[in-house]
């Protein structure tokens, strides 16, 4: 798949803001359910009743470069951080074309569509979204 491997994609139609995306995410990655801990952030304009936008990392590999110890690496066409040999020094998160990156505890996290099983896609209800 080369450098662009398989991320998260919304259909816009379908997502009603019901957060359990979110929550889920959070749940799964840090067993909190907190939004703002969530690797995939959705945006939606309450007052006009539409979708404006997703963050979630598109596993692009522009972060890989730049991680001076090589935490960061590519496996499958998904972008895996390894948190144990990881400084923190967020040169990752900086650089994000996406700002899909998620700072906890000093340490960047990201979507790495739950090693093959995204949660979010699964407990969605709507259907919104999927992986592509």
């Amino acid at each position: 798949m080369g450098l662009q491997g398989r991320h998260i994609r919304i259909d816009p139609k379908l997502c009603t803001n019901c957060g359990i995306c979110e929550l889920i995410c959070s749940f799964t990655k840090f067993k909190v359910f907190n939004p703002k801990k969530s690797l995939i952030k959705i945006y939606y304009n309450y007052e006009l009743g539409f979708l404006e936008g997703i963050t979630v990392c598109e596993q692009c590999g522009s972060c890989l470069a730049v991680c001076p110890t090589g935490s960061i690496r590519m496996a499958d066409g998904v972008v895996l951080i390894d948190h144990s040999s990881c400084t923190g020094c967020l040169k990752c998160v900086n650089l994000c074309p996406h700002e899909a990156l998620v700072v906890v505890n000093g340490k960047p996290y990201k979507c790495d569509l739950c090693e093959g099983t995204p949660q979010c896609v699964r407990f969605c209800v709507r259907g919104a979204l999927n992986v592509s």
